[in-house]
């Protein structure tokens, strides 16, 4: 039985865990350089399995009680051997964005308004999903944002993800869903083809999406090229490919390519997928990228009791995010 979906309000209306533990404010109160954090808790453009609406909040909680148990002062990355401690005021949780149930053009636009919002005012906008639909409304407010304050600028986009979603529609679903988010993004006026990747795709794909991807210069890395080149690798050639003659990039990290092994807990699992090193290697690659927005989406906490979906999504979070949350410290 499919669960009730209810409208959700905007933020100052909710209690609970702020994303990072961060302050809560409203979109229009995040300053230039801080990331502006934008729940958006829909699943009905999914057409499986359901429970992604309660990802928000999941990765408010994960991120918050891993945060708890870092160091609160200079910690050391085991791998690196680098330096760090956390940084102040770099990160404004600013709630759900107003889901109306089978409403797509009410929500698309609500999404959309708060990461305009956001990227008009040069702050980075985070968006938290809900299914991978969710990630066209995030970008298409970043786009017109970017627009605004940079009318010559262009960007490049980076998918990890298990399948392409480059649908042009999906049966009673139409255009507006979980498979046709690449697509739709496609469409928007300062991005092209030619500077999209998709990273960890895996299984069987349609083959009329894929040749149209590569007609128009897109890039595709499927899992087995994570594992036969390396994550460092693809990502070095993802990044160089997707940022050619661009400004900007906007990355969408959709959970499902890594392996179901490892994280069930999402709607539209793949087996083969990428493991949890490979996709931390992967967001590593992306340190020093001129990133301006970015999603993770298909968090579905019902469909992993154990919660260890949410946790390895969070842990996503702070390698993405390390060079926003932390500061270098030279060695005393």
């Amino acid at each position: 039985m499919t669960a009730a979906i209810t409208t959700f309000h905007p933020p100052m209306a909710q209690p609970g865990y702020r994303l990072f533990d961060g302050p809560l404010r409203d979109a229009p109160d995040v300053s230039a350089g801080q990331i502006g954090v934008v729940g958006m808790p829909s699943d009905w453009t999914h057409s499986s399995r359901l429970g992604t609406r309660f990802g928000p909040d999941a990765l408010r909680r994960a991120t918050t009680l891993l945060q708890a148990v870092r160091p609160n002062g200079v910690s050391v990355d085991p791998d690196t051997g680098m330096r760090a401690a956390p940084a102040a005021d770099w990160l404004i949780d600013c709630g759900d964005a107003e889901i109306t149930a089978q409403d797509v053009g009410a929500t698309t636009e609500s999404i959309a308004g708060m990461t305009e919002t956001l990227t008009t005012a040069e702050a980075i906008p985070l968006a938290l999903g809900g299914d991978h639909y969710n990630s066209f409304p995030a970008c298409l407010g970043y786009s017109r944002g970017l627009a605004k304050r940079a009318p010559n600028a262009r960007f490049g986009y980076i998918q990890i993800d298990g399948h392409l979603d480059f649908s042009d529609r999906l049966g009673a679903w139409g255009s507006h869903n979980h498979a046709t988010n690449a697509r739709r993004i496609s469409e928007l006026p300062n991005i092209d083809v030619s500077n999209m990747v998709w990273i960890g795709i895996t299984g069987w794909v349609d083959g009329g999406d894929l040749a149209l991807i590569e007609e128009q210069g897109g890039r595709v890395f499927s899992a087995g090229d994570v594992h036969k080149m390396g994550a460092a690798e693809v990502m070095r050639q993802a990044l160089e490919h997707a940022m050619k003659d661009c400004d900007e990039l906007y990355l969408s990290i959709d959970i499902d390519a890594m392996d179901a092994g490892y994280l069930p807990g999402t709607g539209s699992i793949v087996h083969s997928g990428i493991t949890p090193r490979q996709y931390y290697d992967l967001l590593d690659g992306l340190s020093d990228a001129p990133l301006g927005g970015l999603d993770i989406v298909e968090v579905s906490p019902p469909l992993d009791p154990s919660e260890r979906t949410e946790f390895l999504a969070a842990e996503m979070l702070f390698r993405i995010l390390r060079r926003f949350r932390t500061r270098p410290v030279a060695e005393q």
